[in-house]
Formats: structure tokens, C-alpha cells, sequence
């Protein structure tokens, strides 16, 4: 939202577009880059055939950035029709036991800091990630105007 001043100005005129802004989020920008299987059986992707007890590394930033899944992959937009679509928490029975809750701490959040604030920015473009499983900003220095 820092980076995206009109989606956040959205937001502020909607609070009811929280929802799927995580949504969009989490497809956008999402905190596990990557995950690794191994397959259980073989597998044709790509014309190859890949055999059991493989290991594969699946992308889900590029997933989430599928052209043929997310028109305009690359735009950022809180109104997106099918931002829930992503990878961010996995699938099936490796969905994130934690989805639900991120969801609502997100959406609680967003609310919060769009409710209690004019505007927000970037101090800088740099942004320096934390060392962690997950893709987390060690620190997040914000214009806040109120």
C-alpha cells in the first residue's frame, strides 16, 4: 500500500474492500516464496516425466504472478476479481493451519492503520528483510501523516 498511494486511497474510501486487499496481499507480495514436495508417484509436467521421490521445488511467486491465472499479474489492485486465488498458505492438504487467522489479523490491521491515518509512504524504497522462514521486513520505516 505504501508503494500503490491509489489502492491505498481505494481502501480509505471503501474499508469494506479489507478482505480482499489482504487477499491481493498475500498474492502480490506473499511471505513463502518457495515450498519443496516430494512426489509420491510419478509425475508428467512439461513434458517430462519426473519419478517418484523426487524432490520439487514449487514457486509460488511466480505461481501467484501467472499471467494465465492473474490478468495484469504485476499490478497491484485491491479490487482484483480473484486475488483469493493465490498459493500464499499452500493448498489442499498443505493449506496453512494458520490461514483463517492471518486473514483476520491482516484484515484487522489494514482496517486499523487505514482508519487511523491520513496517508502512509515509504521512507525509502530500500527495504531491508529479516532473516526468517518467511519473507518479513526487519524493519518498515513509514511517513505516517495523520
Amino acid at each position: 500500500f505504501a508503494r500503490n498511494p491509489e489502492q491505498q486511497a481505494k481502501l480509505r474510501v471503501n474499508p469494506a474492500l479489507a478482505p480482499n486487499a489482504v487477499e491481493e496481499c498475500l498474492r502480490y507480495e506473499g511471505p513463502i516464496g518457495m515450498t519443496l514436495r516430494v512426489l509420491h508417484e510419478d509425475a508428467e509436467f512439461g513434458g517430462r516425466t519426473i519419478p517418484i521421490d523426487t524432490e520439487v521445488w514449487a514457486n509460488l511467486w511466480g505461481a501467484n504472478r501467472d499471467p494465465e491465472r492473474f490478468p495484469d499479474p504485476d499490478r497491484f489492485d485491491v479490487e482484483r476479481a480473484n486475488a483469493r486465488d493465490h498459493l500464499a498458505f499452500g493448498g489442499g492438504a498443505h493449506l496453512c493451519l494458520g490461514a483463517h487467522l492471518a486473514r483476520m489479523e491482516g484484515q484487522v490491521a489494514l482496517g486499523a492503520l487505514v482508519a487511523r491515518t491520513k496517508e502512509f509512504a515509504l521512507v525509502s524504497d530500500e527495504v531491508e528483510w529479516g532473516a526468517s522462514l518467511f519473507r518479513v521486513p526487519k524493519a518498515l520505516p513509514l511517513d505516517v501523516r495523520r
